[in-house]
């Protein structure tokens, strides 16, 4: 455990500057275009290339290369060294399959903008919405979908580079490239609060934007690469006969609905959102947002550094360590998320306050309400993210296809019986129950294939529950008291900035002090990461 957060702690550094900028985006975005139709028109249409992106590039494709990579390189050549030429030649065929690929989604997707939108968000013919007025916020989405299309093609080459250099334990530049992607978007946005434009061109002139912001994020991981000896020439000959790529195809095929619960739940929202009016689906992405914010953190990384490590282990059979690795990965999450649960399920409104202060009261409360039913999803989400992958490695993907398809079935079932009584909040709840059904049937998996999966045993498990009902207590009590100066003295926004810087450390070390105090693994490590920092940052020893 104190290896895998120590390895996954630096990649943390570089994912958590990534999602704060992503959250700067996101309230730059929200400053701009608040909660309408316009911002509902856009993040239709950026959900459209960034499914397809999660589903065939970050998401499936991930799975199925890193194994698959690692397998070719762990392959000694002739004097014994990493074969790096095998390896590289296996990546250029795939650079120019998914090429071929999602470049031929693309295109489709460009064409047929209309239909894939209606598909989608039911046309914005829900109740609330006069005929009119849909086919105008139909007409936008459709625009700004075929501007942002193609974010499909580049950021699958983007996952391909990612994946290269995180199976050879380079695991820095692929994770600060997301951070690239939101500095050119807060750059764009920067542009437009100077500028002023209506809103209908600058949404156009964001979602330009966002397409750069792509290329460039795939443009910062090539010279790592270029450093590691490889040269991008994308290879068709070859590419159906390959063992490689065909064991890649093979696992991808079912990953691609294996990994997909999350972003079809999320579609599915999308739908049900379109028939309640201007402002939810932009509800649900904002609280989305924050949420999404410590799986990027913790989950992502640790799921980056748990693949990595698993998928080696399995290329040298070694199988107890894959189960120890896979374990630490768990344990890890479940300190992690649960105290990022309770932290935010406490501080919900007023985090939604601080980041959206452009919103009105009505609008804050609101998208609250969506980001706590979001929250009680956190620990399973954060546990499929990490355990997931790991069935691609033992080139068992059917096990997460299955927990897909129970996850999906379960939030579709429960979101068309709820979501007019519930609205957002009830869609976001609905993610969350799917998620549990998900983790359920992956643990249930994982059991059955390798055997018990190493994790949280019962004294953890009590350790866990005691830092968190001293943790939500002791957040609770001190927020309660800035309210009350922010309720005598006013400049509420900035006491409540104020207010969360003092907070959130004050929970953070109570939290992680108690976990030490009971000997929960890695909790010695977390405590002391702050002086680290802090060391660092005043140009300390490493």
């Amino acid at each position: 455990m104190p290896e895998t957060l120590r390895t996954s702690g630096k990649l943390s550094i570089a994912v958590a500057a990534s999602r704060v900028l992503g959250l700067v985006r996101e309230v730059l975005f929200a400053h701009l275009f608040g909660v309408g139709a316009i911002a509902d028109a856009y993040q239709v249409a950026f959900r459209i290339p960034n499914l397809l992106r999660d589903l065939f590039a970050e998401g499936a494709l991930s799975s199925a290369f890193v194994p698959t990579f690692l397998a070719a390189l762990v392959g000694k050549a002739e004097d014994g060294a990493p074969d790096h030429e095998a390896a590289y030649r296996l990546g250029n065929l795939v650079l120019a399959g998914v090429l071929l690929a999602t470049g031929s989604l693309s295109v489709l997707g460009f064409v047929f903008a209309e239909q894939v939108v209606w598909l989608i968000a039911d046309g914005f013919e829900g109740s609330k919405l006069s005929p009119a007025a849909a086919a105008e916020k139909l007409r936008l989405a459709a625009l700004l979908t075929r501007l942002m299309i193609p974010l499909l093609t580049v950021i699958s080459v983007s996952a391909v580079w990612m994946g290269m250099l995180n199976a050879q334990k380079h695991y820095m530049a692929p994770a600060w490239a997301p951070a690239m992607f939101n500095v050119v978007s807060i750059l764009a946005g920067a542009a437009l609060l100077v500028i002023d434009p209506a809103d209908a061109t600058g949404i156009v002139v964001w979602s330009a934007a966002t397409l750069g912001a792509g290329v460039v994020q795939a443009a910062v991981q090539l010279p790592a690469l270029w450093r590691l000896g490889y040269r991008p020439i994308p290879r068709l000959r070859g590419l159906t006969s390959h063992p490689g790529v065909r064991r890649i195809v093979r696992l991808m095929a079912p990953a691609v609905i294996g990994l997909a619960a999350m972003n079809i739940n999320v579609f599915v929202n999308t739908r049900f959102a379109a028939n309640l009016g201007d402002g939810p689906i932009a509800q649900l992405s904002y609280a989305f947002r924050v949420f999404y914010l410590p799986i990027g953190v913790f989950s992502v990384a640790l799921a980056t550094v748990t693949t990595t490590r698993v998928s080696e282990d399995v290329a040298k059979q070694d199988m107890r360590a894959f189960a120890a690795s896979a374990g630490e990965g768990v344990s890890a999450v479940w300190m992690l998320m649960t105290a990022s649960t309770v932290g935010l399920v406490v501080l919900a409104e007023p985090v939604v306050r601080v980041l959206y202060f452009s919103f009105s009261d009505a609008e804050a409360t609101a998208t609250a309400m969506v980001l706590s039913a979001y929250v009680l999803g956190l620990l399973p989400y954060g546990l499929v993210k990490v355990l997931a992958p790991v069935f691609y490695g033992l080139d068992r993907p059917r096990l997460p296809l299955l927990a897909s398809f129970a996850a999906v079935a379960v939030t579709i079932g429960f979101n068309a019986a709820t979501y007019e009584t519930y609205g957002a909040p009830g869609l976001a709840l609905g993610t969350t129950i799917g998620a549990l059904v998900n983790i359920t049937v992956l643990r249930l998996g994982f059991r059955r294939a390798v055997g018990a999966l190493p994790g949280v045993d019962l004294r953890q498990l009590a350790a866990l529950l005691v830092a968190n009902a001293v943790l939500g207590g002791v957040v609770f009590v001190a927020w309660y008291g800035v309210e009350q100066v922010i309720g005598q003295a006013g400049f509420g926004w900035s006491l409540r900035v104020a207010g969360l810087a003092v907070v959130i450390p004050i929970g953070f070390f109570t939290y992680v002090a108690i976990l030490r105090a009971l000997a929960y693994p890695g909790a010695a490590l977390l405590w002391a990461l702050p002086s680290k920092l802090w060391r660092r940052i005043r140009g300390g020893q490493r």
